[in-house]
């Protein structure tokens, strides 16, 4: 799991929380934190459970219920793909994520019926017909305007091109991959959601065939052509060949309590796709209603997390940069079709407030279906034994500091620290052959303490080590010495700084610190104004950046590695079109195309007509090498391709 905000203890309606922050810093904490999971939900790799989303979610509403956050729309995007608006917002549900809830809402509804179907855990998708005929298809993207998918939805499973001729309008669906599929087709990947957004977005389409189309949605602009009711529509989707997801109709609201208890006991475990909840709607069809930022009339009825019984046998410390984590050996339990033995449990003051102790009989549940985790404490036998928290840093023998929420080394010279950033570079730039054998060897002798170092390497200090020949070490460094340039949000997100990823840092270059000295010369005051940057989040990341600058400076002293310009509005560019294929060496395609666009140009996915350059750094005779060579469009190299813009 990556790094993640810090998560603080949860607060009374009263002005102060329990840890004596004002009630506004709560407030500014609990919104950064969720546009903060919110981003990293559609665009990157969770790092946490859709249950302790919910928690800070609930937590934000019992505060400041009118918070602009509830008014927004998580979103994905992809810089690369075209962007097209959907016929009518496409928005978030509100959600209850218990009966007394649920019922508090169905009563302010007064249905006489109750649409319920299940809340498919996939990719949002709208596809759109003229009189009949399919257009195009688009992902949830911001709410208001998504990418273009047309052609990969075009191979999946249940996709229907043409339907009646009187329909011009959406279908609302879910794109899934199943669990048979997910499980023989891609075992090495962490959930079926992740894998099915990535399928999604490919360029080439592969994998598109293994994901299903699910409808649960119609929504007509032909004036003359309308939906009875909910119901009707259902039939109607049927009728037309759609996949629907599966709907049920309840008359009373213990009726879908009751079903939602059936589920989660029984029908969840034997579904073939992921459900994390219901959704559930009266009959009556209120387009008005479902522009709302947040629709009132309908609401998702989320799970439980699945819980069983297990005993702690021990709690390990785990250790990642200068942060130890308390995780639960517990006896091995099933959860959701998975052997579970190790339980998370987030932070130190978790196992106070449980009162957790070595003997603890406990409930463990598997949150977001992801990430096990020690929910509660059910008995403790008298002859259980303390949880031991470790005092002293194993690597500097500093006092380690016990913010309850946080256990972690002060030392800012630590060095699990400086050798937390020395991997976390590594991997940043994805640089292959130059894993934790050499890095650890390299570190330890006292030969790389900073990043800066590992520039300055030549092959007769790898081969020194243990293991590592002469082929091995040159791969190595040349994979390392072959990335020349990076973006500086990829630059400043390597060096580590605790809680700022890249994510964070990209936010900071948009705002127009596009220098590593404008950032260096931006006050906490200029940071704060910053989109997803409020007091605590600006004054750690001025902080930490200020102690790394120094180093920063250095690595580019070396001169074999230098930070891309970002020179927005250029217009280099104008009047042309690119396409990329093969493998880049200084950036991804996502990057790629960003930077065209940047410049004034236009990406392209393919070789269209009239294309003015193929990127590619193959000679490799590939369809697209050999069309782009017939239509007469130029092949030019990535080094090429970026001289263009740095000219």
């Amino acid at each position: 799991m990556g790094k993640q905000l810090k998560l603080f203890d949860s607060v009374s309606s009263g002005e102060k929380s329990s840890n004596n922050r004002p009630k506004s810093d709560r407030i500014k904490i609990l919104q950064e934190q969720i546009e903060y999971h919110q981003h990293l939900y559609y665009n990157a790799q969770p790092e946490i459970s859709d249950a302790e989303f919910d928690k800070l979610w609930d937590e934000l509403k019992l505060l400041d219920p009118d918070n602009e956050v509830f008014t927004k729309v998580g979103y994905d995007y992809d810089t690369s793909l075209n962007k097209i608006r959907h016929i009518i917002p496409m928005n978030s549900q509100a959600k209850v994520t218990n009966s007394a809830e649920f019922t508090k809402w169905a009563r302010k509804m007064n249905y006489d019926l109750f649409i319920t179907q299940f809340k498919l855990d996939g990719i949002s998708v709208e596809l759109q017909y003229i009189k009949g005929m399919f257009k195009c298809g688009v992902t949830r993207g911001d709410g208001q305007i998504g990418d273009d998918i047309s052609n990969n939805l075009k191979k999946m499973q249940f996709f229907v091109p043409e339907i009646n001729p009187e329909f011009t309008g959406a279908i609302r669906g879910e794109i899934v991959l199943t669990k048979c599929i997910f499980n023989k087709n891609y075992p090495e990947a962490k959930n079926s959601r992740n894998m099915a957004s990535g399928i999604t977005k490919r360029k080439d389409g592969k994998g598109s065939e293994d994901l299903t189309i699910l409808a649960y949605d119609a929504i007509s602009k032909n004036p003359n052509y309308k939906f009875k009711d909910e119901g009707k529509k259902i039939e109607w989707l049927k009728t037309n060949q759609f996949k629907v997801v599966r709907t049920y109709f309840f008359k009373s609201t213990n009726e879908v309590v009751s079903f939602r208890d059936e589920v989660m006991a029984s029908m969840r475990a034997q579904l073939n796709f992921d459900i994390d909840g219901l959704v559930i709607k009266g009959n009556v069809i209120d387009l008005e209603d479902m522009q709302r930022a947040r629709p009132k009339k309908q609401i998702a009825f989320k799970f439980d997390p699945e819980e069983i019984e297990s005993t702690v046998i021990d709690v390990e410390w785990s250790e990642s940069g200068a942060n130890y984590t308390p995780i639960g050996i517990i006896e091995p339990v099933l959860i959701a079709g998975t052997t579970v033995k190790r339980a998370s449990l987030a932070n130190p003051s978790l196992v106070n407030e449980l009162n957790l102790k070595i003997g603890s009989r406990v409930i463990v549940s598997k949150r977001g279906d992801i990430i096990p985790k020690i929910e509660r404490v059910i008995h403790t036998p008298p002859e259980a034994k303390k949880v031991q928290y470790p005092s002293i840093c194993n690597a500097c023998s500093t006092v380690l500091v016990n913010e309850g929420t946080r256990l972690y080394c002060p030392n800012k010279e630590c060095p699990k620290r400086a050798y937390h950033r020395l991997l976390r570079w590594i991997k940043k730039l994805d640089v292959k052959n130059f894993g934790e054998l050499i890095l650890k060897q390299l570190f330890s002798s006292g030969k790389v303490k900073k990043i800066a170092d590992l520039y300055d390497l030549k092959v007769s200090d790898l081969t020194k080590l243990d293991r590592v020949g002469e082929k091995s070490a040159q791969k190595a460094l040349n994979n390392l010495l072959a990335v020349k340039q990076i973006p500086l949000a990829k630059f400043v997100g390597g060096f580590d700084l605790e809680n700022i990823g890249e994510s964070l840092v990209e936010k900071i270059v948009q705002a127009g610190y596009d220098t590593l000295e404008k950032i260096s010369n931006a006050t906490v005051h200029d940071l704060k104004r910053v989109e997803l940057f409020a007091d605590i989040t600006a004054n750690q990341f001025y902080t930490e950046f200020h102690a790394l600058y120094f180093d920063m400076q250095q690595t580019l002293k070396t001169n074999k590695i230098t930070i891309r310009r970002r020179k927005m509005g250029s217009n280099k560019l104008e009047g042309l079109t690119f396409c990329f294929t093969g493998k880049l060496e200084t950036m991804n395609r996502n990057e790629a195309n960003a930077l065209v666009t940047e410049h004034g140009g236009t990406p392209k996915s393919g070789v269209v007509t009239n294309l003015s350059y193929l990127v590619t750094n193959s000679t490799e005779q590939t369809s697209k090498y050999t069309k782009a060579q017939e239509q007469g469009s130029k092949i030019i190299t990535e080094e090429e391709f970026l001289a263009m813009i740095n000219k």
